[in-house]
């Protein structure tokens, strides 16, 4: 694995060593002693899956509010997406900062996302798998969100917007919230 930090945030785009032969290949998408050594204390208790059929499609921006802010691992299994993350920590110096980078199994990267960052992205092609790993479990209450197309912030997405679901369609903007 080689981490590389995205910006000054704490964020990292993580590449993935591909071993192949004739059989298919093999890679190793997590581990504990290596992401210490890299400076991330970050131990699984969750882990999700999304799928989405339709190209364009947009999930997000979501993120979970303290104390239980959610830090995870983002890796896109089948098709592609073009990723989003946005720090939203009230005393980060990226505050407000946008990151994207374009996961699929061909780019063989997966995303470290720290707690207190919204996550989305826009789906690149039809039928595409997201699995998540998650440092803290769900709690709906916490579950949060801005909307895809907050003009603070300013997210450019590669695409036109074909779906987006309506718990998304109805975030309000981060001003309104007084989370900006």
């Amino acid at each position: 694995m080689r981490f590389v930090q995205l910006g000054r945030s704490d964020a990292r785009l993580i590449e993935l060593n591909v071993r192949a032969d004739d059989r298919g290949s093999f890679t190793r998408t997590w581990c504990a002693k290596t992401f210490a050594e890299e400076g991330i204390d970050f131990r699984p208790v969750q882990g999700n899956s999304s799928v989405t059929r339709r190209r364009g499609s947009v999930r997000g921006m979501h993120f979970q509010r303290s104390p239980k802010a959610d830090a995870k691992i983002v890796r896109c299994t089948a098709g592609r997406i073009h990723d989003v993350i946005v720090d939203v920590r009230a005393n980060s110096p990226t505050r407000g900062e946008v990151f994207a980078v374009e996961l699929g199994p061909s780019t063989a990267n997966i995303l470290y996302i720290p707690a207190g960052f919204a996550h989305g992205f826009q789906t690149l092609t039809d039928d595409v798998t997201v699995e998540y790993l998650m440092g803290i479990e769900y709690v709906e209450e916490l579950s949060d969100g801005f909307r895809h197309d907050d003009p603070a912030i300013g997210i450019r997405w590669p695409e036109p917007v074909t779906m987006l679901s309506a718990k998304d369609a109805a975030w309000p903007l981060l001003a309104e919230r007084n989370l900006w």
